[in-house]
């Protein structure tokens, strides 16, 4: 794929670049944890969503992490999944090459999960306990089947769906003072409607900054004042292809918010495992397993077919929180079959909620009846 595709482009655009070919697991995020950075402006993964998250947590494992934010971390889609690509609209290889070459950007949120162990892991995608998580971790058996395992192996754990005990508590994420504290609180007609009305009206706004946004370019004759804010040299070449300061899409679905200053969890920090009843602040909410699934999502695609949560957005400050309880198979396959149509949301037995942090606990339990005892 680099070869045939990525390469070509590259030299089209005049980008120089450093390959590095992976030799093991772990590789990608070694390299990233204890090389010399500095000369690079950007990383780019030719591979799916799973070694970008190596990169990333190579990088932020650094103790100059944060001299380092103004690297960009890039893309090329040839995994199983895709999700960021997809959620990117750069689902094809020569797509995502071409906004390399131009250095075109969006700011991302990233999400950090500590776990019992006192291992931080960092993600840009998604975290799934339950159906998505042993559909992604048990398929990888099926590699041979391409993209197509996701689905071959989401069908075997549908007809033998597990239930797992746990208690799940979240901290509402409120979208503006006038919001309630979380999608529950409002009937799933009252929130369809103002999603549409919202979306409707972002769009309006992002067609009108992006009309503005390509005159004032075209006005332009160099970038050279960009560059240098970014650290990068100004252009001395033409192309088909003429390589830009790294600038955010023009979309208003992606608010511009503040880099990270700290990676250390400020919401979560201070509560004791177990959580004790009582022990957490009057915002913070509960529910009991068992549960089918638990999806914490950043991005609205989880992969190139499967629109996890179509209120997702990559730069809200909000995690996006899909979960079933104690459901039958019938409950979830509207949700797994119709995601693309964007109406699963509504199906019985898929609740969705907003927060800012969360905390999964398990019990321990895992099984296939759905019997209380």
């Amino acid at each position: 794929m680099f070869e045939t595709i990525v390469k070509p482009i590259l030299e089209i655009g005049y980008t120089p670049y450093t390959l590095k070919i992976t030799e093991s697991q772990g590789y990608a995020g070694d390299f990233v944890k204890t090389q010399d950075l500095s000369m690079y402006t950007s990383i780019v993964s030719v591979s799916g969503d799973g070694l970008l998250h190596e990169v990333l947590n190579g990088l932020l494992a650094r103790p100059d992490w944060p001299s380092l934010r103004n690297i960009a971390l890039g893309v090329v889609p040839t995994g199983t999944g895709n999700g960021l690509a997809k959620t990117l609209d750069c689902i094809w290889p020569e797509q995502a090459a071409v906004a390399i070459v131009r250095a075109q950007s969006r700011p991302i949120d990233i999400m950090s999960a500590t776990m019992a162990s006192g291992v931080i892991e960092y993600g840009f995608l998604s975290l799934t306990w339950g159906l998505l998580g042993d559909v992604d971790i048990e398929s990888e058996r099926m590699r041979w089947a391409g993209s197509a395992r996701l689905d071959l192996y989401a069908t075997l754990r549908l007809m033998n769906l597990r239930y797992y005990g746990g208690r799940l508590h979240y901290l509402p994420a409120a979208v503006t003072a006038d919001d309630s504290d979380n999608d529950e609180e409002q009937s799933e007609g009252e929130m369809e409607a103002k999603f549409k009305a919202e979306t409707l009206a972002r769009k309006d706004a992002a067609v009108h900054e992006s009309t503005h946004s390509s005159a004032t370019n075209l006005g332009q004759s160099n970038n050279q004042g960009a560059d240098m804010a970014w650290g990068l040299p100004a252009p001395n070449y033409s192309s088909p292809l003429v390589r830009q300061s790294p600038k955010p899409l023009p979309d208003a679905l992606t608010p511009v918010i503040q880099p990270a200053v700290t990676l250390h969890p400020t919401l979560t920090a201070g509560i004791q495992l177990p959580v004790k009843p009582g022990s957490l602040s009057s915002r913070w909410r509960t529910i009991e397993g068992p549960f089918a699934q638990i999806i914490a999502t950043n991005v609205p695609w989880l992969s190139a077919d499967f629109l996890a949560c179509q209120r997702a957005r990559i730069s809200d400050g909000a995690i996006d929180i899909v979960y079933s309880g104690d459901v039958s198979m019938w409950n979830i396959l509207p949700y797994m079959a119709a995601s693309t149509k964007g109406t699963h949301m509504n199906t019985e037995g898929v609740t969705h909620v907003r927060a800012r942090a969360f905390i999964l606990e398990p019990t321990g339990l895992r099984t296939t009846s759905r019997n209380k005892s």
